[in-house]
């Protein structure tokens, strides 16, 4: 079932697959200024969480390739292609927008959140959306876009917690 939504409007897509590739190219972007801005400090600074370098760059690294991989596919499976949109407009609004805007300080990350992530990664779901992907794929990519974010956010709370309790 869920691999028959992933593939079910494949055919019938005909979205750029441009689009992809800029989501994935502002992803790796968006690393880069996270990392040149402090936002390993900010995040302990805010929320107490500690992320070393190694693993910052490492898990970075990993989505990055991930982002290029799935761009690379194009749209195959419309559920799939849209999954690193959804998780950039969820994370860009959430963990970078609203905040700055609530604390009335940047975040880290804040302008290519601002500046390709809010604007290529909707319009990623307008040209799905424009091209005919199912109503029901791109709902499973969003899903998948928010536990994805979830799991990241709940991972470097699970590892920021262990770091603390093993080098206290």
């Amino acid at each position: 079932m869920l691999c028959a939504t992933m593939r079910s409007d494949s055919r019938k897509s005909r979205a750029p697959v441009w689009v992809l590739w800029v989501v994935a190219i502002s992803f790796a972007l968006h690393a880069s200024e996270e990392y040149f801005t402090g936002w390993q400090s900010w995040a302990l600074q805010i929320s107490g969480i500690v992320v070393p370098t190694s693993l910052f760059i490492s898990a970075n690294f990993v989505a990055v390739v991930a982002a290029f991989a799935v761009a690379w596919n194009g749209w195959k499976w419309p559920a799939v292609s849209l999954i690193f949109p959804a998780a950039t407009l969820v994370n860009g609004i959430f963990f970078h927008i609203l905040p700055t805007i609530a604390m009335r300080r940047v975040s880290p990350g804040v302008y290519t959140a601002s500046l390709l992530y809010l604007p290529f990664s909707s319009y990623a779901f307008f040209a799905a959306w424009r091209n005919r992907v199912s109503r029901k794929s791109m709902a499973l990519a969003f899903l998948l876009g928010v536990a994805l974010n979830c799991a990241v956010v709940l991972g470097v709370w699970f590892m920021s917690d262990t770091l603390l309790r093993t080098t206290l």
